[in-house]
């Protein structure tokens, strides 16, 4: 296969590193380089740990003082074109001089809240904090709400973090928080988070303390707004994972909420400290994840469609930019910092792309621009259970990194989702960027590719439905297994799905393979309806895998069906395709698979985020089985298939010849002759307002959704 300059882009040699080599088979060998066991040593090409310059290749070598970051951050790259560059390319040259201004620039910031010397906050800021305060979850609810906690699978919301920081605030600042909390008591707490957050995060005092001391960089005597306001976010969600008559709803302390509004107390007092950490903290990795669990809570709170969610993704997007994220430097030392850095990087280089898929809207991160280490398959208590465990753990990992021991952890699931990240930047800019032309065999290419990324994937990770289980059809792994296998499986059919949409959106592909695709996706999703009892703790995701993966392909399966029932035009002739050979299908199996998808729909609970979405697509999918079942059914005349001239194909645009086909009423079709086509719909059944949203649609170009309808709480 020819590979796509612009989807492979290898390493530079000296990136290439022994145990852990990138190979043909990874598309993220621009995005994603692969990390070294933690016993090599390894500096930074520009400047070493002991702050003497590199040797230059073209010049003398100067010594400098430590390294400061008067001009820029530590560990940020900025190119040429920043402000300063000038200053901070030639510290050695300007020497003494930005090295004492850059002592006194740090004693400053240490010391000196950004509002002035000696202004402190103002009363209102001050009363936000006791009220946020007030409202933190009690132990009770806490130990209640972390015992799902591992069904998260979210590296995001790291369970040992969360334990360790809660394990700390109660033991430090239980006197504050306990039952017969006041606002006297909680003063004292809300104190000592205002004088944290007077300083920046600190980096380190000690080499490597930063790095294996993870618990000094978000807890202890460091504890800061932004750990607080994860803690909220956490708890927000955890409410939501809960089911809707769990316990929990009935405590005292819960005031009667239920899932969302308890959810909604939590992002109350998560945007809080938001604010809060606004007041001080510069952009650091911590508040990078609560900008993003924040927004991911207010996603299973109101509907995913929401504007509102865009704007609080922009922010997070830009906070991983400021903050330096999307390029890091290259070592070969594991720790638990890099590790959690590289985490964080790759799931939102992988979720902004899932974003712009949803949406059909650019992404916020181009592979141009990031340098993103690769995270290795590591689980959280091999990680950030000291040197000693995690070098034992890094050298039981394969060639590649991944883990030997055939577990599924989060990293394990993000590294699988994160292959695909090339696939989805190459579709986006295939269907987004404007005026634009591919041919199939570009297409082809990444189907190619997309297997050989799937082929790659170990073992203990490839997706097998019930008929492949070797125990007669019965799923035997554990639940988690199956929810994350089947995740990643849906990933992968997702882009098979999109690549197929690119072929028939220009006329390349009369659609049976995208048909096919859709029906083997919709089943996956089916089969986690199926094994709801079993996987009752990641109920809570169940209506966004359906209106992400499974509405898209029911649409497929909606259009085939009208248009073998003779009730929808037919493929539209092009001059790839000028007769068009119809898709093949098996009504009576696609009608029990959408009437299968109806019950999934209407088993979405009424405090699921998307309830509404669900609720006005399975009428939708009800209406059209009804009427490709019992609708009289019209013939096309041959007129309709005849190949069209050459020479018109050529003067008419094909995405607009293409629209002026697929997005024809469905009552215009011609009728046979002697039927009076009109009258012998019954409108009740025919529910036309549901059929005219349906036109508005056009399943094999454009976007995937276009309602408007938002959930929001009340």
């Amino acid at each position: 296969m020819t590979k796509n300059p612009e989807l492979y882009s290898p390493p530079p040699a000296s990136q290439g590193v022994q145990g852990f080599n990138s190979t043909q088979l990874n598309p993220l060998s621009s995005i994603l380089s692969p990390m070294e066991p933690p016993h090599i040593n390894h500096h930074s090409a520009r400047t070493s740990s002991s702050g003497t310059a590199s040797p230059s290749l073209s010049g003398p070598t100067y010594q400098t003082g430590p390294q400061n970051t008067l001009f820029e951050k530590e560990g940020v790259s900025y190119g040429t074109t920043r402000y300063s560059a000038i200053f901070s390319e030639n510290q050695a040259s300007f020497g003494p001089a930005i090295g004492t201004v850059a002592e006194e620039s740090s004693l400053r910031a240490t010391f000196v809240s950004p509002k002035g010397p000696g202004v402190d906050m103002s009363n209102s800021q001050r009363e936000l904090a006791i009220v946020t305060l007030l409202d933190f979850p009690t132990f009770r609810t806490c130990e209640i709400l972390t015992k799902n906690i591992e069904s998260f699978h979210d590296i995001w919301i790291s369970p040992v973090m969360i334990r360790q920081c809660l394990n700390q605030l109660w033991t430090d600042y239980g006197h504050c928080l306990g039952n017969d909390r006041s606002r006297a008591s909680v003063l004292e707490l809300a104190d000592e988070l205002i004088e944290n957050a007077k300083s920046s995060l600190p980096l380190s005092t000690q080499p490597g303390e930063r790095e294996n001391n993870w618990v000094n960089w978000f807890g202890g005597p460091r504890l800061r707004w932004e750990m607080i306001g994860i803690l909220f976010t956490w708890a927000g969600m955890a409410f939501k994972h809960q089911q809707d008559w769990d316990p929990i709803f009935d405590l005292p302390e819960q005031e009667g909420r239920n899932r969302n509004t308890s959810a909604e107390k939590m992002r109350v007092g998560a945007k809080a400290c938001l604010q809060l950490c606004e007041d001080f903290s510069e952009i650091n990795e911590v508040i990078v994840v609560l900008m993003k669990n924040f927004a991911k809570l207010h996603s299973q709170i109101i509907s995913d469609e929401s504007d509102r969610l865009r704007m609080h993704f922009g922010a997070t997007g830009s906070a991983i930019v400021t903050s330096g994220l999307h390029r890091q430097s290259f070592s070969r030392q594991v720790t638990p910092l890099s590790q959690h850095r590289a985490r964080l990087a790759t799931s939102f280089f992988h979720l902004d792309k899932c974003d712009s898929l949803f949406l059909g809207r650019p992404p916020i991160l181009d592979q141009r621009y990031c340098h993103i280490p690769q995270p290795l398959d590591l689980s959280e208590e091999d990680l950030y259970s000291g040197p000693e465990r995690l070098a034992a753990a890094v050298q039981r990992l394969d060639s590649d990194g991944w883990n030997t021991e055939k577990q599924i952890h989060s990293v394990t699931c993000l590294r699988a989702v994160s292959l695909l990240s090339p696939i989805r930047e190459e579709i986006l800019r295939l269907s987004l960027s404007a005026n634009i032309q591919y041919t199939k065999p570009q297409i082809d290419a990444l189907v190619v590719q997309l297997d050989q990324i799937t082929n790659s994937y170990p073992e203990h990770i490839r997706y097998r439905s019930l008929e492949q289980t070797p125990s007669g059809g019965v799923q035997t792994r554990p639940p988690h297994e199956i929810y994350l296998i089947t995740r990643i499986q849906l990933d992968v059919l997702q882009c098979a799905f999109l690549l197929q949409r690119l072929l028939v959106s220009r006329g390349l592909s009369n659609g049976q393979e995208l048909f096919n695709v859709a029906q083997e996706m919709i089943s996956v999703v089916l089969s986690l309806w199926s094994d709801r009892e079993q996987l009752r703790v990641y109920n809570f995701s169940f209506d966004w895998i359906i209106l992400s993966y499974g509405i898209p392909c029911a649409g497929i399966l909606c259009l085939e069906l009208l248009r073998a029932s003779n009730l929808a035009p037919p493929m539209p002739a092009t001059e790839a395709m000028p007769i068009p050979t119809p898709v093949q299908l098996s009504r009576s199996e696609v009608v029990q698979t959408l009437t299968m998808f109806i019950a999934f729909l209407s088993w979405i609970r009424p405090t699921d985020n998307n309830v509404q979405l669900c609720g006005k697509f399975k009428k939708v999918v009800k209406r059209i089985i009804d009427t490709a079942i019992d609708a009289p059914r019209p013939t096309y005349t041959g007129q309709q298939r005849t190949p069209l001239p050459a020479q018109r194909l050529s003067e008419t645009p094909q995405p607009m010849l293409h629209d002026s086909i697929q997005h024809a009423p469905l009552h215009s079709a011609e009728p046979q002759n002697g039927m009076d086509y009109m009258n012998d719909f019954d409108p009740a059944m025919i529910a036309m307002d549901d059929l005219d949203w349906l036109n508005t649609v056009d399943w094999t170009q454009g976007d995937w959704l276009e309602l408007s309808q938002q959930n929001y709480i009340g």
